[in-house]
């Protein structure tokens, strides 16, 4: 689905329905790729919001498992967007959040935005997920040029 607009005031990602496996090693970002991408219509500063459903956990033995999650805008890091969930499980032991930030930033017409996430420490699952009982998604509203 793409993402739906209210002209040059506010965007969105549509809801979309997915779980997303964080597999890569400690701290190395990965692209949440089934949330579509948000493309800015017009340059300014936008009050950007994103919230990020995860799920972690389910070790064998006791340990720390962390998902931290961040906006990307044309490949690069929004300093200021970063969330982090997670704790210390007991082995079978698993927890499901929502995450996210809200923030001013300054956009050019046409950069894109896009979910990341990274997990801290490999015992067990991380993942980020999106569906009828908690949705990940991203929303920008123009504030001015």
């Amino acid at each position: 689905m793409a993402p739906r607009s209210g002209g040059s005031q506010w965007v969105q990602t549509d809801p979309v329905d997915f779980s997303h496996s964080i597999t890569s090693a400690d701290r190395a970002y990965e692209q949440i790729s089934e949330l579509p991408a948000l493309t800015i219509p017009n340059p300014g500063v936008w009050q950007v919001s994103y919230s990020a459903r995860t799920n972690i956990g389910n070790p064998a033995s006791v340990s720390g498992a962390f998902l931290h999650t961040a906006l990307f805008n044309n490949g690069a890091l929004i300093p200021g967007s970063e969330a982090l969930t997670g704790k210390t499980y007991n082995p079978g032991e698993s927890s499901q959040d929502t995450i996210g930030q809200t923030f001013l930033y300054t956009f050019k017409a046409g950069d894109v935005v896009r979910l990341y996430g990274y997990r801290i420490g490999q015992p067990g699952f991380a993942a980020v997920l999106s569906n009828g009982d908690g949705r990940t998604g991203i929303t920008a509203h123009w504030v001015s040029f």
